[in-house]
């Protein structure tokens, strides 16, 4: 009796979960932006530009976060016009604000020489990494 119900618990938490999954995929082909659940979505990491931190195949949770939830160090998940790239916030260019520009941010892959090429805007962040499960 006990055994049923935590087998129909977990049944409810796996239908529960695969909806999410299913809802942020049809969101996210529908309006092209990143879909979170909660506040959160996993992502599999394609390339080993974060390593060793970030072993290409990484499975990490995102947490949805803008240009004032993160500091230099975090490693955060932004868009350019090559798609989601993540990377490590190396550092905030806030001397633009005394220009009169928009502040923007530098960031590297940990297994990088030098800083990406592309300088952001705050507007592009889309997470922050909460979680990594590296591949075995």
């Amino acid at each position: 009796m006990v055994l049923d119900a935590m087998m129909t618990v977990i049944t409810a938490a796996a239908v529960f979960a695969a909806a999410c999954c299913l809802s942020m995929i049809v969101r996210e082909k529908m309006t092209g932006e990143m879909a979170f659940a909660f506040g959160y979505k996993p992502v599999i990491i394609e390339s080993g530009s974060m390593e060793p931190v970030i072993r290409t195949g990484a499975y990490v949770l995102l947490k949805k976060a803008d240009y004032t939830e993160v500091k230099e160090g975090d490693i955060i998940t932004f868009y350019t016009d090559r798609g989601y790239v993540t990377h490590r916030l190396a550092g905030i260019d806030e001397g633009a604000f005394g220009r009169g520009e928009e502040a923007y941010l530098i960031t590297r892959g940990d297994a990088n020489r030098i800083e990406d090429h592309e300088r952001l805007a705050p507007s592009q962040i889309r997470g922050k990494v909460t979680l990594i499960l590296n591949p075995l």
